[in-house]
């Protein structure tokens, strides 16, 4: 089932179906991700993430059911402002908020929290590596283990030496032209979902 199939569902079905019991908030199998707490943040990704939801953002808003209006991408934008500008932040508090706001479902709003998230921390953490001086440092495709084939080819490629930030860059891109179909909007993420970052070799 689709993630909005599965909110859609979750609206016509009685609670005692049991429709998103595990999902309240993604607290189940998934193990918390390294992103989901604002005081586990490197400094590069803190002083720049709220710099990146205010002059960066590329994120699409939650789709909803036909009987709700869209979500205006102006208000989601304002929303991630606000959750990030509140210190300190988890990923739980700000899922919550999300299904407040916008009257959706709350699993649906962890996987969407989830997912925009690890986008704007990844947009930081790069938008972090370009203020500083790129010359003869190293970066390497990092995250677990593929199941993507556009992640599995960008590891591929990439010695264990690491490349330099824009050829790993330009490895992206094309990635996304051999392997994703209707590709996330942002230069900075391969496919939606993705789980895999830039990291600098050290």
């Amino acid at each position: 089932m689709s993630p909005l199939a599965f909110h859609i569902a979750a609206h016509l079905t009685s609670d005692s179906a049991g429709v998103d019991h595990k999902a309240k908030f993604g607290r189940y199998v998934n193990e918390q991700p390294d992103f989901a707490r604002s005081r586990y943040m490197p400094d590069l990704v803190r002083d720049n993430i709220t710099d990146v939801a205010r002059h960066e953002f590329t994120l699409s808003p939650p789709a909803t059911p036909a009987d709700q209006d869209p979500i205006p991408r102006g208000n989601y934008r304002e929303f991630w402002l606000d959750a990030l500008e509140s210190e300190p932040w988890d990923i739980y508090s700000i899922a919550e908020a999300m299904a407040d706001r916008f009257d959706i479902n709350t699993g649906w709003a962890f996987k969407t929290a989830r997912q925009h998230l690890n986008q704007l921390v990844l947009q930081a953490r790069m938008r972090g590596y370009r203020e500083q001086p790129l010359a003869g440092r190293r970066f390497r495709w990092s995250g677990p283990e593929a199941d993507h084939p556009a992640c599995a080819w960008i590891q591929e490629q990439v010695p264990s030496e690491g490349l330099p930030y824009h050829k790993l860059v330009d490895l992206m891109q094309e990635a996304k032209q051999r392997f994703v179909e209707n590709p996330p909007a942002s230069t900075h993420v391969v496919h939606d979902w993705c789980r895999h970052e830039i990291r600098e070799v050290r």
